[in-house]
C-alpha cells in the first residue's frame, strides 16, 4: 500500500525551506572557518577535527536541539564506606550472637552442676539473717537427710561446747522479741484510742447538726403557724429575711453559729439542701452514709417523705402564696420573695416525682 502524503502548510513549507538552506551552507560554512582557523593559529590537523566536531555539534543542536544527557550508569561509582561499615556490623551482630549461645549453654551446665551441689544451712541467706542453726533444734532426726542430720549434730556440739554463750544469744532474742512485741500492742492500742476519738468527735458532731436540724424544723413550723394564724395581728412589713423558707439558713459566723436569713439566694434553693432540711435521714441511715453503705426505703418512709413534700407544696404554691401571704410582704422584696417560692414550688414538683 502506498503511503499517504498530505499537503502541507505554508508554514511547514517554510520551516522545510530553512533546513535546506542550513544543511546546504553547513559544508560552506564548516570550510571557511577551517581555514580562518588554520590561517591565523596555525593549529593542527587534529585541533581543526576537533573544531569541526565542536562547530557541528552547535549546528546540531541548533537543528535537533541539545544532546540528551549522559546516563547515570556510567557515571556511578561504588560507596566502599558504607558497604565496608555494613560488612563490620554484620560480623559484629554474628560474633554476639555466638556469645549469646556460649552463655546460654554455660548457663545450663553450670545449674545442672548445682542440682547436685549441697548447701549447709549455716551458709545460706536465711541463716545469715537471723534464722540460724538453732531452729532445727525441734526437728526430728528420723526425718532428715544425711546432709541436715550432720549439720544438727554440729549444731547440738556446738551449743554443748559453748553453752553461755548460746543461753545469752537466747536471752538476747527473747529480750528482743518480746521488745518488738510490746511496739506492736502499743501501737495497735494507739491506733484503737486514736480511731475511738474520732468515733466519738463524729458522733458529737452528728449530734450536733442534728439538734440543729431540729431546732430548725421546730422553728420552721412555729413560723408557718404564727404566719397563717388569722387571729395573729400582723402588719405588712415581712421582709425576704422573715418568710420561713425549707433550707437551713446559712452560717455568717462559725464561731458564734449566728445564722442570717437575708443572706439566702436562690442558689440555695436546691433539690439536695430542701430535701436535707424536710426529709431527716435517721441515725442508722447517717451511720450507713458514711461507711457508703445505702439502705432501702421502707414504706412508712416513702409515705412520710409524701406527706411533707404536699404539705410544704400546699404552702409555697404561688397562687395559695400570693393570696396568703404576699399582701404581708414589703413591696421592695415582693419581686425578689415571687422568684424564690417559684424556684421552691419547681423543686417540690421534682422531689414528688422521684
Amino acid at each position: 500500500m502506498a503511503k499517504l502524503h498530505l499537503k502541507r502548510t505554508p508554514a511547514e513549507e517554510a520551516e522545510r525551506a530553512l533546513r535546506k538552506a542550513r544543511k546546504a551552507a553547513k559544508p560552506a560554512r564548516k570550510r571557511s572557518h577551517l581555514s580562518e582557523e588554520a590561517g591565523e593559529h596555525g593549529e593542527s590537523s587534529s585541533k581543526r577535527r576537533r573544531r569541526g566536531e565542536v562547530i557541528d555539534s552547535d549546528l546540531d543542536e541548533e537543528v535537533y536541539g541539545p544532546p540528551p544527557p549522559p546516563s547515570l550508569s556510567s557515571a556511578h561509582k561504588p560507596d566502599y564506606d558504607t558497604i565496608l561499615s555494613e560488612l563490620e556490623d554484620a560480623r559484629f551482630r554474628e560474633k554476639m550472637w555466638d556469645a549469646l549461645r556460649d552463655d546460654e549453654r554455660l548457663d545450663a551446665i553450670d545449674a545442672r552442676f548445682n542440682d547436685y551441689a549441697h548447701v549447709p544451712d549455716r551458709w545460706r541467706v536465711d541463716a545469715a539473717r537471723g534464722g540460724g542453726s538453732e531452729d532445727q533444734t525441734d526437728m526430728d532426726p528420723r526425718f532428715m537427710d544425711d546432709d541436715t542430720y550432720a549439720e544438727w549434730i554440729r549444731a547440738g556440739m556446738w551449743r554443748r561446747k559453748h553453752a553461755r554463750q548460746y543461753e545469752e544469744e537466747a536471752r538476747i532474742k527473747a529480750e528482743k522479741a518480746a521488745r518488738s512485741a510490746r511496739k506492736k500492742e502499743m501501737k495497735a492500742e494507739t491506733t484503737r484510742l486514736e480511731k475511738a476519738a474520732e468515733e466519738r468527735r463524729n458522733q458529737k458532731k452528728r449530734e450536733r447538726e442534728s439538734q440543729r436540724g431540729e431546732n430548725a424544723r421546730a422553728e420552721y413550723d412555729r413560723k408557718w403557724k404564727d404566719l397563717l394564724d388569722p387571729n395573729a395581728q400582723q402588719a405588712s412589713s415581712l421582709s425576704f429575711g422573715d418568710i420561713p423558707w425549707p433550707l437551713f439558713v446559712p452560717m455568717t459566723h462559725s464561731d458564734t453559729a449566728h445564722s442570717d436569713a437575708s443572706s439566702i439566694t436562690l442558689e440555695h434553693f436546691t433539690a439536695t439542701a430542701i430535701s436535707a432540711f424536710l426529709i431527716p435521714i435517721s441515725t442508722i441511715s447517717a451511720l450507713a452514709q458514711d461507711v457508703g453503705v445505702s439502705l432501702p426505703i421502707h414504706d412508712r418512709e416513702k409515705k412520710e417523705k409524701k406527706e411533707k413534700l404536699r404539705e410544704t407544696m400546699l404552702r409555697f404554691h404561688p397562687d395559695k402564696f400570693e393570696g396568703r401571704v404576699m399582701r404581708k410582704i414589703i413591696e421592695t422584696d415582693k419581686d425578689r420573695v415571687r422568684e424564690a417560692v417559684g424556684q421552691v414550688a419547681r423543686v417540690l414538683n421534682t422531689l414528688m416525682g422521684e
